[in-house]
Order: structure tokens, then C-alpha cells, then sequence
């Protein structure tokens, strides 16, 4: 007979078991994953609106998903190699994470085979997890003071376009995203419900549930440097695809920026966002180095599954 959390849904203990030994139920764990996502999304309506929507409050039914999901993640870490426990050993220990987590086997696939649909593909998995990152990075510099403020805020400005709209991220990530729709994916008849994977909403909520819940900033910054040290390299692979195969020159800005813009956020987080928090807080570095870790595994699973379900449909 399978026993549950102390108060805890049944479908919840199906999505996150608490047995180490469970495999977690994929249908729970969409769902629950679903209602986290479209939770953290509310908090993000137009000004406009936000007089209409009234207060953003978490209900019990989300707390619970929330607490099962960290009990979950944090597991998962826990029960693999051990953290680093002081600032020194983190500095080794990150950068060989962040080497390990740069996707080689898929940054190769792209590079070398993929097609033009299994590119739009990609592209589509990358918008559906859309984190509005550019409101995640204007809420992680709160509370921060001297040159962590000011490596947030210019990584901030970069994602602005440094104030050419033209150049705004989000906006060149919305061009390459729909010229790869319409271009690409809508005319070969390829159902995007194949991107409805519970993998695509933990990415996703991922840096949403770190950059909104206060308790949990440090581990919101963490997964903010890991994307930004990583990134690059799924960047250039994408560029790399796009130019083998034709793909028009202004589809691939966005990439193309963010190959070298990200290179420059990564080193720059570690030494302006990571390293002066652990110098003041030396015991900050356990909870930076789950944050690393869990984000590490989040983003590892998506990308292994966009790869699976998503890659060689024609």
C-alpha cells in the first residue's frame, strides 16, 4: 500500500514522490506542473490589468505543489555527489558543473544533423518555457547594493537591447520563434502537443517559483548564472544548424547576440553576484550550490527530452 506525505494530495505524492524509489506518475506530474506555471504567470499581467486581477496569492493547493516540488528537487540533489560546503571548493566544483551541463550530445546533434524542423522544434520547446526572464532579472537585483547591483542591472540592459527596441531580447527571441512556426513547423502539419511534457513546465518553473518566493532568491540567482554560463554554447550550435541549413540571417540575431553577450553574463555572475555573497555569507554557499544543482538537473532533463520526442519527425 503506498503511503503519502503527512496531509499531502494523492495526485501530488503520484506527480513527487516522496519514496526515492518511485518513479514519479508523468500525468500527475503535468498536471500539477500546470497549475505551478500558470500560477507564476499571473503574477506577471500588464500594468493595465493589474488593477482587474486583484491581489496575486498563493492558494493551499499550490503551497502544497510548491513544497512537494522543493522536497522532490531538493532530494534529488541530495542523494547524488556532495555540494561543495566552502567558497573555495565551490569555484572548482561550479565550473566543472557548468562544463558538464553545456549539452555536448545535443549542441553536437544540432551542429551536424539536424534538420530545419528538428531546429523549429527546438526553438518552439525553448519559447513554451519562456520564463520571462528579462521580469526574473529585474526582480533578482532586489536587495542587492555595489557591483551585484550594478552586474544585474547591466545584464538587465543587455536584455533591453541597451535601450534599442529593435534589439530587445525578447522581442528578437519572438521573431526567430515565429518565423520557425510559420516557416517551418505549421506547414509540415506537426502537432505541438508534442511539446506538453512535464519536463517543458519544470524547466520552466523553475527560475518563475526561485525569482517570485523570497526564501529563495539565492537559489534563483544560481540558476540565473548556470543558464548564463551554459547558454552559449546551445546558442552557437543553433547558429551553427541555422547557417548549414539556410536559415535567413535575420532569423538568427537573437541567437547570435547571446552567443557572446551570455559568455560575458556568465563569468560576470560568478565573480560580481556569486563571489561577494559568499564572502560576506560563507555559509551561502550550500544553498547557491542546490540551486545550481537542481537547476542543473532540470534543464538536463528537458533538453534529454525535447531530443527524444521532438527530434526526427521528418
Amino acid at each position: 500500500m503506498t503511503t503519502y506525505a503527512v496531509g499531502q494530495s494523492e495526485d501530488v505524492e503520484r506527480a513527487f514522490p516522496t519514496d526515492p524509489g518511485a518513479e514519479p506518475d508523468r500525468a500527475a506530474r503535468l498536471a500539477c506542473l500546470r497549475e505551478m506555471h500558470a500560477h507564476y504567470l499571473d503574477f506577471f499581467v500588464p500594468p493595465e490589468l493589474s488593477a482587474t486581477v486583484g491581489e496575486w496569492e498563493t492558494s493551499p493547493r499550490v503551497a502544497e505543489i510548491e513544497a512537494a516540488w522543493n522536497r522532490y528537487e531538493e532530494a534529488r540533489v541530495l542523494a547524488g555527489p556532495p555540494l561543495p560546503g566552502t567558497p573555495a571548493e565551490f569555484r572548482e566544483w561550479y565550473f566543472a558543473f557548468a562544463a558538464e551541463h553545456e549539452y555536448r550530445e545535443l549542441c553536437d546533434y544540432l551542429r551536424h544533423e539536424a534538420s530545419i524542423l528538428d531546429v523549429g522544434m527546438f526553438m518552439l520547446a525553448e519559447e513554451k518555457v519562456d520564463g520571462r526572464f528579462d521580469d526574473i532579472i529585474a526582480l533578482s537585483q532586489i536587495g542587492s547594493t555595489g557591483i551585484t547591483k550594478m552586474t544585474i542591472a547591466e545584464n538587465f540592459w543587455d536584455e533591453m537591447g541597451n535601450g534599442d527596441p529593435a534589439t530587445v531580447h525578447t522581442d528578437m527571441f519572438d521573431h526567430s520563434a515565429d518565423w520557425f512556426r510559420t516557416e517551418v513547423v505549421a506547414p509540415r502539419g506537426v502537432d505541438l502537443e508534442i511539446l506538453e511534457q512535464p519536463e517543458t513546465y519544470n524547466n520552466a518553473v523553475d527560475l518563475l517559483m526561485y525569482g517570485l518566493r523570497r526564501r529563495y532568491l539565492l537559489r534563483g540567482l544560481a540558476g540565473i548564472g548556470l543558464l548564463e554560463q551554459t547558454a552559449p554554447a546551445r546558442f552557437a550550435a543553433t547558429v551553427a544548424a541555422g547557417t548549414r541549413l539556410g536559415v535567413p540571417e535575420h532569423v538568427l540575431k537573437y541567437q547570435k547576440v547571446h552567443m557572446h553577450v551570455d559568455e560575458d553574463h556568465g563569468r560576470e555572475w560568478f565573480e560580481h553576484v556569486f563571489v561577494p555573497i559568499m564572502e560576506r555569507r560563507p555559509e551561502t554557499v550550500t544553498e547557491i550550490a542546490m540551486g545550481v544543482a537542481i537547476r542543473g538537473n532540470v534543464a538536463g532533463e528537458f533538453y534529454r527530452r525535447i531530443s527524444d520526442v521532438a527530434f526526427g519527425l521528418g
